[in-house]
């Protein structure tokens, strides 16, 4: 594994580097959002870690730039700022993970992990929450293997809920992606699709579930 960490506070980053030689995995040192920006473009990285107060730019600069380029690698964000409404910034910003100072090293590692793994699911063409799997080739969604029934809006909507990785979407972004489908709402159209594919998942034994998060909207969460 090789890592970019783009953090401008010395000691801290100081410190990342050491207990990521100690975990045997390579990663570079950048103190500028500008640095970070010429770094991705010139070599290859398994993933990145920057932080969002950087004395150049806001990290979440750097990524949005970064994902404008085509550049698809998992980010993890670092951020004093870890109140919901921030979190929910960097995530629509392109970020992969948001994860809040203080924090222990095993935590970081443990996101690393889980956005690399996510990546690599990309890779594969086919996105998976439990037992639900979703081909984006021929965007045919099924549980265990077995093909599920789907109209197009409900196909529209798991595949928006997935691509999510579980970060909550209000209604009105469910209703801006729904129409990005050609497709025209109704008042109650967004309730009425969540309502039948509900009922979809649960028929077919999906492990993944559609969950309202108050004050947040709607994700997948898959049952323990």
């Amino acid at each position: 594994m090789k890592l970019l960490v783009v953090e401008d506070d010395a000691a801290l980053a100081e410190a990342l580097l050491a207990a990521f030689d100690r975990a045997d995995i390579q990663a570079e040192f950048c103190g500028t959002g500008a640095g970070a920006a010429e770094l991705l473009a010139l070599y290859t990285f398994d993933a990145a870690v920057i932080d969002r107060g950087l004395p150049d730019m806001d990290g979440l600069d750097l990524v949005r730039a970064v994902r404008r380029a085509g550049n698809r690698i998992p980010v993890v964000i670092l951020t004093a700022q870890s109140d919901v409404a921030s979190r929910i910034d960097g995530l629509d910003g392109g970020a992969d993970d948001y994860l809040g100072k203080p924090f222990l090293f095993a935590e970081l590692r443990s996101r690393l992990n889980a956005v690399m793994r996510r990546a690599e699911q990309r890779l594969t063409n086919t996105m998976r929450c439990g037992n639900l799997a979703y081909d984006l080739d021929s965007r045919v969604v099924s549980i265990n293997g077995a093909t599920l029934d789907l109209s197009p809006r409900e196909r529209t909507l798991i595949e928006v809920l997935m691509r999510s990785h579980g970060r909550p979407l209000n209604a009105a972004q469910l209703e801006d992606r729904l129409c990005a489908a050609n497709e025209v709402l109704t008042a109650n159209a967004l309730e009425v699709s969540i309502h039948r594919l509900r009922r979809k998942l649960a028929a077919a034994r999906c492990s993944a579930r559609i969950v309202w998060m108050r004050g947040l909207g709607y994700c997948l969460e898959v049952d323990a």
